[in-house]
């Protein structure tokens, strides 16, 4: 995504700046099938795409007392395709379909557990499972684990709410997501994303730092989820005019993955709109 349209305004009162903003910093992930060479353009910003391809996780195990495993049923096959469908639309740029798509899944899961007392959690990684199980022994409370289905409809319908520029209903439907899976990085870093195109800059930030926190609970990932919420961070400290904050989100990031061809011309960026307010 295009993280600055045009010259950036920053938070110090700052009107147009003369340096050009750094080009493509990548919030979200590409899905499947979609260059990252040619990302696609809304009509303010390059945006890169974020889109759960994760395989599901293994069911909780029964050990603990304080929370039950209670899955969906594994016909596996009938929601595999709606997935796919749904994923299918959203990378044709038809997010109205893929939200249409995620409805009778959703409409399942309310029934379903209408007269659930219990909280519900749904992880996409054992160890997203565990670290569930965990803190609702900790905190004496009763919960029950469901397969990742439900989280991952959710998060396709707040996507393709984001690709409609829903932003406020967006933000709602992965708040909600996120309740029931408080450590998944990457919905947290959608979550973010979703209040950044807000403005809502501050609970961006903590959306970010969240995700940042949990991204070593996504295995096979967590050099991609830590550094897109780095990046986000790093943005949206930018916006509240916290370069020096900014900058050493960027140079973490770096740390994370030497490799990432975004942060360097964020770093650039910062730089040199420190020499215009000397």
């Amino acid at each position: 995504m295009m993280v600055r349209a045009g010259a950036l305004v920053l938070a110090l009162g700052l009107s147009a700046m003369a340096a050009s903003p750094a080009s493509a910093q990548t919030v979200r992930q590409l899905p499947p099938g979609q260059s990252s060479d040619t990302p696609t353009r809304d009509k303010d910003a390059q945006r890169d795409r974020h889109v759960d391809t994760d395989s599901r996780a293994d069911a909780a195990r029964r050990d603990v007392p304080s929370i039950a495993t209670r899955g969906l049923p594994r016909g596996g096959s009938s929601f595999d395709a709606k997935f796919e469908s749904g994923m299918a639309a959203i990378r044709a740029k038809d997010p109205g379909k893929a939200v249409e798509l995620m409805r009778p899944v959703l409409a399942d899961f309310e029934q379903r557990y209408a007269g659930e007392k219990r909280q519900i959690y749904c992880a996409v990684t054992p160890e997203q499972s565990a670290a569930y199980r965990a803190d609702a022994t900790k905190a004496s409370r009763e919960a029950v684990t469901i397969e990742p289905d439900w989280c991952r409809a959710q998060y396709v319908t707040a996507f393709a709410l984001i690709d409609l520029e829903r932003y406020a209903d967006a933000t709602a439907a992965l708040q909600r997501l996120v309740g029931f899976a408080p450590q998944s990085s990457r919905y947290l870093n959608e979550l973010g994303y979703g209040l950044m195109k807000q403005k809502k800059l501050t609970e961006s930030l903590d959306a970010y730092r969240r995700s940042e926190a949990a991204a070593d609970l996504t295995p096979g990932r967590v050099k991609e989820e830590r550094c897109i919420a780095l990046k986000g961070m790093g943005y949206d400290l930018v916006e509240l005019g916290d370069l020096n904050a900014a900058e050493a989100a960027y140079r973490k990031c770096l740390i994370v993955d030497p490799a990432d061809k975004d942060s360097p011309g964020e770093i650039e960026y910062i730089q040199k709109q420190r020499k215009l307010t000397v």
